[in-house]
């Protein structure tokens, strides 16, 4: 059937038109059928009072996504504070999601059950989320360091899917070559929404350096840059433009030439300087951006990530 009505009178309904109704909260995404589930208030998860490895999830009501794009979703409500136990951590950083779902014989299985759980990523170096499985809303990223043995709220990115905004932040060094354009990395979540994932960048298989946008809309992008040992003449910047491409930028700034503070003796490290890029355009689901950063200076010189001065924000408006 390709069009179909709730409720006509003669009609006979199941589940899957209930779900329907429920259906019609969710934010679309690519396939306007699948959905993207949504926080409707509450569900915050959080570090136990005396930290374990364990999360507390709040209270709240949710809207998840069936694990077909049949365009049904689950009203869900959570009514006490619910604790999900995340699986030891080992002597390598990882990443975890904290997920709602809902187990459905419908789709497969044999029963019939809402979730809140704990999907463990892969331990490595520099780690990154699993894939969130189809018919899941994320309700939180762990961040866990190596030898981890408990979950404290430093380590927990909620996600804020009221304002549709990402945020990604650098808190150690990277090292930029000199003449050319390199793909910054922001390795830590100040904020996420189904709205952007983080990858590998193109340029140089660059960790935490690519992030693509899922649904078509007008979205403001804003990123900062600070490097070091910056001296006299030489030239530095940052810009955003597509994943593994120079061919489009969408914004940058430079400072060319420059006459900087601290450069009279030849042996100095030279000036930090800083800068900040934005744009605000309409983008289809799949477009993938990089932060570029760029000097000329005789070697490779440092970022500074004092604060959150290097980061990027990514912020879904509109259709």
């Amino acid at each position: 059937m390709t069009l179909k009505a709730l409720y006509l009178q003669t009609s006979a309904y199941n589940a899957l038109d209930d779900r329907m109704m429920a259906g019609l909260l969710l934010d679309t995404g690519a396939d306007p059928l699948s959905g993207i589930g949504r926080i409707i208030a509450g569900l915050l998860t959080s570090a136990q009072a005396t930290p374990n490895m364990t999360v507390a999830v709040s209270p709240g009501r949710a809207v998840c996504p069936t694990p077909a794009s049949d365009g049904g979703g689950y009203a869900i409500m959570n009514d006490a504070v619910l604790n999900v136990t995340v699986p030891p951590v080992s002597t390598l950083p990882r990443v975890d999601l904290i997920l709602m779902a809902v187990d459905d014989a419908d789709y497969s299985g044999s029963t019939y059950v809402p979730k809140i759980y704990c999907l463990a990523g892969t331990p490595a170096a520099s780690p990154v989320g699993p894939a969130q499985p189809a018919g899941t809303l994320l309700l939180a990223t762990l961040n866990h360091l190596a030898n981890a043995t408990s979950v404290v709220n430093s380590a927990i990115s909620r996600n804020l899917w009221t304002s549709h905004e990402a945020e990604y932040y650098a808190s150690t060094i990277q090292s930029i070559a000199p003449a050319g354009d390199r793909p910054l990395m922001f390795p830590v979540a100040g904020s996420i929404t189904a709205d952007v994932t983080k990858g590998i960048a193109t340029g140089g298989s660059t960790a935490d350096a690519k992030f693509t946008v899922t649904r078509d809309g007008v979205y403001t992008i804003e990123a900062g840059y600070r490097i070091n040992g910056m001296t006299d003449g030489t030239s530095a910047g940052i810009w955003l433009g597509l994943d593994g491409t120079a061919a489009f930028r969408f914004c940058g700034s430079f400072t060319t030439n420059a006459v900087v503070a601290n450069t009279a003796n030849p042996g100095a490290n030279g000036a930090t300087q800083e800068w900040s890029i934005s744009c605000t355009r309409r983008f289809g689901a799949g477009t993938a951006f990089n932060v570029y950063g760029w000097h000329n200076a005789a070697a490779a010189r440092n970022s500074e990530p004092l604060g959150q001065t290097n980061h990027i924000r990514i912020i879904w408006l509109r259709p």
